[in-house]
C-alpha cells in the first residue's frame, strides 16, 4: 500500500469489503445520494441505488475502490473526499467526491463521517 493510501485509510471510513450482508450504506457526495446494500460480504458486491439517474433502479456492481485523482486508489475504502469507483457488468462508474456515510445494520445505525 502506497503511503498516500494508508494515510487515506487511518481517516474515519468504512471498508465496504468487511460489511455483513445485508448491510446498507448510506453514501451522500457533491452531487448525488447513493444506498448501497451488501449482497456478498468480502467481495464488494453490492446492490445500489442513487439519485444519479444511471443508477435510479436498484443495480449489482462491486465496488472496487475510492481514489484521490490521479495518484491513489484505495481498494475497497469509503472515505472522505475520495471518489468512489464501482463495476458494473457493462462498465466502470465513478462519483463525485464522497462528503458523508452511514452504516445501517437491521437494528443499529451509525455515521462514519
Amino acid at each position: 500500500m502506497t503511503t498516500l493510501a494508508a494515510k487515506l485509510r487511518a481517516e474515519p471510513g468504512v471498508d465496504v469489503r468487511r460489511l455483513k450482508v445485508g448491510t446498507c450504506l448510506l453514501v451522500e457526495t457533491v452531487q448525488h445520494l447513493y444506498e448501497m446494500k451488501v449482497v456478498v460480504s468480502g467481495s464488494g458486491l453490492v446492490e445500489i441505488t442513487s439519485t444519479d439517474p444511471l443508477l435510479n433502479v436498484p443495480t449489482v456492481g462491486q465496488f472496487l475502490s475510492s481514489q484521490s485523482p490521479p495518484e491513489c486508489s484505495v481498494e475497497g475504502w469509503i472515505g472522505k473526499g475520495l471518489l468512489m469507483c464501482i463495476r458494473f457488468r457493462n462498465g466502470y462508474y465513478t462519483s463525485t467526491p464522497v462528503l458523508s456515510a452511514e452504516v445501517q445494520g437491521a437494528d443499529w445505525h451509525y455515521a462514519v463521517f
